[in-house]
């Protein structure tokens, strides 16, 4: 129908079709709007830099922080520090000759071989070289090819170098500890905690200087240095040498820790246990005379004195001139029960749980086995084999207040509240006191007198057995020592493996009087005033 404004009118179903088809069209408008919208913001999306978050997860992987290790003082002693670890995964490197010449420019230590496998083989992820400083993976960044990744990973970092690495130990290529501190609380370590040493760097570093340069003066070819205070059990300084450096990763070998993990014959210092021992149980005293004019002969062996003064001497001169035939004839009287009752209470049936992973076991005859003459020679540090970290913690118990507590590198509440085992009476430990000084003034550790401070102490000295035979020519020497003596705090111990004898160097003997007691010497007079121990002659530390 035509209307007067000659506009077309549609009525009926003509118009009922027409509005329809408007509504379908403006659906289908809305729904393209719509579409349009979402394609362009899922667009815009995409086009967006990849977050630190979604990085992570594609190209670099990223593992978590290990823990610190400091010592006593809040000095870093192991540290993980960020570095780039470059890998290939499976997309094909488009230019294989480029990318192995720049790869072997940076990064010489390569193989060219290896490298040449790597890049051509359909693999998903292969590690190309770890551990990369950031400005190496800058450079091979802009190579520009996209199979080449970068996995930021944590390079654990030791400062101190090899001077104290025995102790903290090392981590393997799965980032796991393989010695040491590093190892026993491997688990603390990778939840990103911190773990505090009794250890103080500055009494380490002397003790270690010390020892390396004694090896140009003893010849030895192995070496063993701790400090310990002896009231608490800490380890202030532990030193095994050799040594090794733990931040060379591609080339160190590792050397045996002889702090925890040797045992050694440690000689003439057991005269202290036989000795205590004898006299916290009322068998000798003071006056106790000893005859030791003639060799002592049992089951054919002839038990002889080193030093030998051929005349009756009283108990402080047997432990003075380290008599072997006056300490037999002690033993003797203490026996075998006792013997070994005084070796259980001072840990010689057991590792040592100090936080150093590797720990042994001492070598000690069963005791249904021991023989009068077995009985004899442990007396005077003979047929039994213990470790130095053994023999410190052992010796400390006969000074301080009689009490034996096993050592700790680690400060742990689990090793801090221990039990402690009194082993000696107080009044043992005094007597014990003068004997160790009486040693310094007029025995075999004349070389340790000094102006400065006063220390005690007793030598030992052991043929080492070569192929199950005894040595004359090879020797262990050891040397305890205690500082300051009228009221002894900390003890150091000096281990020495085949020490010489060379008129080159005008050292005229190889027991410890010669060698372990001049070192120690040299120790205690760097680190006591670092230790707080003030000298006998200045009101200055």
């Amino acid at each position: 129908m035509i209307n007067a404004d000659k506009s077309i009118k549609v009525d009926g179903l003509e118009k009922s079709i027409i509005d329809k088809c408007k509504q379908r069209i403006i659906a289908i408008a809305v729904i393209f709007f719509v579409s349009f919208i979402t394609v362009n913001i899922k667009l815009i999306e995409v086009s967006k830099p990849l977050k630190a978050k979604d990085y992570s997860n594609t190209a670099i992987t990223i593992n978590s922080k290990r823990g610190d290790i400091l010592d006593r003082n809040g000095n870093i002693v192991a540290i993980s520090m960020p570095s780039w670890s470059l890998y290939k995964n499976k997309n094909q490197i488009y230019d294989i000759k480029n990318t192995t010449k720049i790869l072997l420019q940076l990064i010489p230590e390569l193989s060219e071989n290896k490298l040449k496998k790597i890049l051509n083989e359909d693999k998903n992820f292969q590690y190309i070289a770890r551990h990369l400083a950031p400005n190496i993976a800058k450079k091979i960044n802009k190579i520009g090819e996209p199979a080449l990744n970068f996995e930021k990973e944590y390079l654990r970092v030791y400062p101190y170098n090899d001077e104290i690495s025995h102790i903290i130990g090392y981590l393997g290529t799965e980032k796991d500890g393989l010695a040491g501190v590093e190892k026993k609380y491997n688990n603390i370590l990778n939840k990103g905690k911190n773990i505090h040493l009794t250890i103080d760097t500055r009494v380490q570093f002397r003790v270690y200087q010390e020892l390396i340069k004694g090896i140009d003066l003893y010849k030895y070819k192995a070496a063993v240095g701790i400090v310990l205070e002896i009231n608490t059990g800490e380890v202030i300084a532990g030193v095994s040498l050799p040594s090794f450096d733990p931040n060379v990763y591609a080339s160190f070998t590792p050397t045996k820790n002889q702090i925890t993990n040797s045992v050694y014959e440690m000689g003439s210092i057991f005269k202290s246990f036989t000795i205590a021992a004898a006299l916290n149980d009322n068998l000798v005293t003071n006056d106790s005379k000893f005859d030791v004019r003639e060799p002592l002969k049992l089951r054919g062996k002839t038990i002889t004195d080193y030093h030998g003064e051929d005349r009756i001497l009283d108990l402080e001169e047997v432990f003075t001139y380290s008599s072997n035939i006056g300490t037999a004839q002690i033993a003797q009287k203490l026996g075998i029960n006792s013997q070994y009752s005084y070796f259980k209470n001072l840990g010689f049936n057991k590792p040592l749980d100090t936080g150093i992973f590797e720990s042994v076991n001492p070598v000690v005859i069963p005791q249904d086995k021991v023989k009068e003459l077995d009985l004899v020679l442990m007396s005077y540090g003979h047929s039994i084999n213990i470790s130095p970290m053994h023999a410190i913690s052992a010796l400390s118990a006969t000074l301080n207040e009689g009490e034996y507590i096993e050592p700790m590198v680690v400060k742990d509440d689990k090793y801090i509240i221990r039990p402690r085992i009194k082993v000696f009476s107080t009044k043992v430990t005094e007597t014990m006191k003068k004997y160790y000084r009486n040693v310094v003034v007029e025995g075999t550790a004349k070389k340790i007198q000094s102006k400065l401070y006063k220390v005690g102490g007793k030598t030992g000295t052991s043929n080492k057995f070569i192929d199950g035979k005894q040595s004359h020519k090879k020797v262990v020497s050891s040397f305890i020592s205690f500082f300051p003596i009228d009221e002894p705090k900390y003890a150091l111990f000096i281990l020495l493996d085949e020490p010489k004898a060379l008129e080159e160097t005008r050292v005229w003997g190889r027991t410890a009087g010669f060698n372990a007691v001049p070192i120690s010497k040299n120790i205690i007079t760097h680190i006591a005033p670092i230790l707080g121990v003030k000298s006998t002659n200045y009101n200055e530390l």
